[in-house]
């Protein structure tokens, strides 16, 4: 008979406190190499989270030169498929190839496929999908209208509201979104703010999105 030897670890993700009263998870990668006859591997989270974060196991096998000659996602069997992203196509992920995160227009055309995605495919604010989606659309469109609530900016649908920690942070912080002048006439302020921009947004959509944005052409 085969003894089977199990292995049991808990592993903690990195919290990231706004405030006082929120705080976010940060995307947590864990790597196993092993070498040897078949394994198993399973993941779980606790009840409390389910529904609001997915564990993805991606397995890759190498030959003995190092070479790539498989590469296959699995879902985690403890996840009810009705709790995860799955339900919810995601039409503007990956990005497109040709995406270039310091040019507002990409942003713009991005925050608009965000919106009708929203308003079109989710809809109901009372889950995990429009929270994620809705903070994503406000980082896409303040990168899209860096002088935001200043110089000339696009019309949003109002049901998208002016909430959640990053909108509310840059309204009023007024050293962050700064003049329309200012903004406007110093081109290296902006490369700085939208490589923020899209650090954080890179990170915020692994929440949901744990793949490569930008595929390779």
């Amino acid at each position: 008979m085969t003894t089977l030897l199990t292995v049991n670890t808990v592993v903690y993700p990195d919290v990231e406190y706004a405030d006082t009263e929120a705080a976010f998870l940060q995307p947590l990668i864990v790597m196993v190499c092993f070498s040897g006859p078949p394994i198993e591997i399973s993941a779980s989270i606790s009840k409390e989270y389910k529904g609001i974060t997915l564990p993805v196991i991606r397995a890759k096998a190498w030959s003995a030169h190092q070479s790539e000659r498989l590469t296959h996602s699995v879902a985690v069997s403890s996840i009810d498929q009705e709790d995860s992203a799955g339900d919810f196509p995601i039409p503007f992920l990956p990005l497109a190839s040709t995406f270039d995160p310091m040019d507002t227009c990409h942003w713009a055309t991005l925050s608009k496929d965000i919106e009708r995605w929203l308003m079109n495919d989710v809809w109901t604010t009372s889950i995990p999908q429009w929270a994620w989606g809705h903070d994503a659309f406000w980082l896409a469109y303040i990168a899209a209208h860096p002088m935001f609530p200043n110089g000339s900016w696009s019309a949003w649908d109002p049901r998208i509201p002016m909430e959640g920690q990053f909108i509310e942070e840059w309204l009023n912080d007024d050293g962050m979104n700064g003049s329309a002048e200012g903004m406007s006439s110093n081109e290296t302020a902006k490369h700085l703010l939208l490589s923020n921009i899209w650090e954080s947004f890179s990170r915020h959509i692994a929440l949901f999105y744990p793949f490569v944005l930008i595929p390779v052409s």
